[in-house]
């Protein structure tokens, strides 16, 4: 091993929760190359010295750290979560069937403001009321999610 070679892997260590990983991993940064194959020539070793140095890129923040890759599996549970997320989506819909005049009045607004998508805007957290608009609805207060849609309505975001 050369200086340069243990420079780097130490570097490598201090800054990856997996190092071994890191290494064989291809990144975006090295052209879809892994460090190993950088590592297999001297040209390479300067290109991912300087990465590690920050000196060319950015170092690895804490999230990329144990960056994990993108694999069928970790899709598959972002489906399911996606799924499970619509099915309630799906119960909370339809338990406005049958709902009286207030929630129809909602409902209503928020066609108007955002078309076919304002049941789903219903859905949704809402930043400014700090809760779903339905939740307020069926908390009896649809007067202060009236108000929203009319802001959202005329430009009015605060």
């Amino acid at each position: 091993m050369t200086q340069m070679d243990d420079e780097i892997r130490a570097l490598i260590a201090d800054l990856y929760h997996d190092p071994e990983g890191f290494l064989r991993t291809p990144h975006q940064w090295f052209g879809g190359r892994s460090p190993d194959e950088l590592m297999a020539t001297e040209a390479g070793q300067f290109v991912l010295l300087k990465f590690l140095r920050g000196e060319d890129h950015m170092p690895p923040i804490e999230p990329d750290r144990d960056f994990k890759p993108y694999t069928t599996a970790n899709a598959d549970d972002c489906i399911d979560q996606a799924i499970a997320r619509l099915e309630e989506q799906i119960e909370q819909l339809r338990s406005l069937k049958g709902s009286g005049p207030e929630i129809a009045t909602v409902i209503g607004r928020a066609r108007e403001v955002y078309g076919d998508e304002g049941l789903l805007w219903l859905l949704e957290y809402n930043q400014v009321l700090q809760t779903t608009p339905l939740d307020l609805v069926l908390q009896g207060k649809a007067e202060r999610v009236l108000t929203q849609l009319g802001r959202i309505e005329h430009g009015v975001y605060a």
